[in-house]
């Protein structure tokens, strides 16, 4: 069984910024926490920078391994690191999703007066909610963000299969990093609702565990960087067109009607659904081409202008201008900021 990450797939700099802040908040060493990520503080004073997910998850294990607590600081009692490892080897061994989920919401009951974690079940929907008792420790958002993720991906690692979201509702207003969400959460998200629930078909609950012992050894191992790298939602047209995107010879040449022929319908509909699910062809091929960017400037040897050329810019003051309106920063700079020490370029 293969399970299925995008590894050139980077993420804002807004969430180390901000989990930068609470590590800081709590005590933290600032020079230790972005040494061990492999952050400069000039990459992430810009607002505009990305980040390959191994410096995020890097970041944030050194906060819950300094701190002793996988809540980040952010409740009124810690949750002490190891706790989802422990949560991880029982569910395990249940037989199917609503069995683990049942067990996940036992275990939270049982460990934790800091978070409740619901699972209810309608005719034809399961509605996943956590809550947390004192949300105003949590101003951010940064721990809802990150349990709603880990409740949606791993589950469906559990299965070996990617839950469709139905629907996500959350509690706050929406950020200002919300065009992040649509990568988080590839599905309609409602704000400034009662509470954050992830909404997920019904029959998934039936679908039986898949996982065994040495492959969550082998997952845990990883944790979070598991948790930050993209996963593929194939049911929808964003994700589709994505991958034909990453196929193409070309990414600068392909044209939206190209990817609608490769879809069976004319590019009138295939724009019409993009719009629907909040996309735009030509922000997904920039988004792609960053991204491309960003993984072969972090890579080892490699010049500006092989980075450019593996994206498709056969001149390298264009792919220059081109990189500077997609971050802000100069190729140069951002290599300069990308000092990857102590860590190997997987991601």
């Amino acid at each position: 069984m293969q399970d299925t990450y995008d590894t050139r797939h980077t993420v804002s700099s807004y969430f180390a910024r901000a989990h930068l802040k609470n590590g800081l908040r709590q005590g933290l060493n600032e020079k230790e926490l972005l040494d061990f990520a492999a952050l400069s503080p000039a990459l992430l004073q810009q607002e505009g920078a990305r980040l390959a997910p191994r410096q995020l998850a890097r970041l944030l294990v050194k906060i819950m391994r300094d701190t002793d607590d996988e809540l980040l600081g952010l409740t009124a009692e810690p949750c002490r690191f190891g706790v989802f490892a422990l949560l991880c080897e029982h569910l395990i061994h249940t037989k199917t999703l609503r069995e683990a989920m049942r067990e996940t919401q036992r275990f939270y009951g049982l460990i934790s007066r800091s978070l409740q974690f619901d699972v209810e079940e309608t005719d034809s929907e399961v509605r996943v909610t956590i809550t947390l008792t004192q949300p105003e420790l949590d101003e951010h958002h940064v721990l809802i963000e990150l349990l709603l993720l880990i409740w949606h991906r791993f589950p469906s690692w559990l299965i070996g299969q990617l839950i469709p979201l139905t629907r996500i509702q959350l509690s706050y207003p929406a950020p200002q990093h919300v065009e992040e969400y649509r990568l988080l959460f590839p599905a309609p998200r409602d704000f400034d609702q009662s509470h954050n629930t992830l909404i997920w078909p019904k029959g998934v609950l039936d679908l039986p565990i898949h996982r065994n012992m040495e492959q969550l050894k082998r997952y845990l191992a990883q944790v979070p960087l598991q948790w930050f790298r993209k996963q593929r939602f194939t049911d929808y047209q964003t994700e589709r067109v994505m991958q034909l995107l990453e196929q193409a010879e070309d990414v600068h040449k392909t044209t939206l009607e190209d990817i609608a022929t490769q879809l069976h319908m004319t590019s009138r509909t295939l724009r019409r659904k993009l719009t629907a699910e909040g996309s735009k062809f030509q922000q997904l091929k920039d988004d792609l081409r960053r991204d491309q960017s960003i993984y072969w400037l972090s890579q080892e040897g490699i010049s500006i202008g092989e980075a450019g050329q593996k994206v498709g810019y056969t001149e390298t003051p264009s792919f220059i201008r081109a990189f500077r309106s997609w971050t802000g920063l100069s190729p140069g700079q951002y290599q300069k900021g990308l000092i990857q020490k102590g860590m190997n370029n997987k991601d």
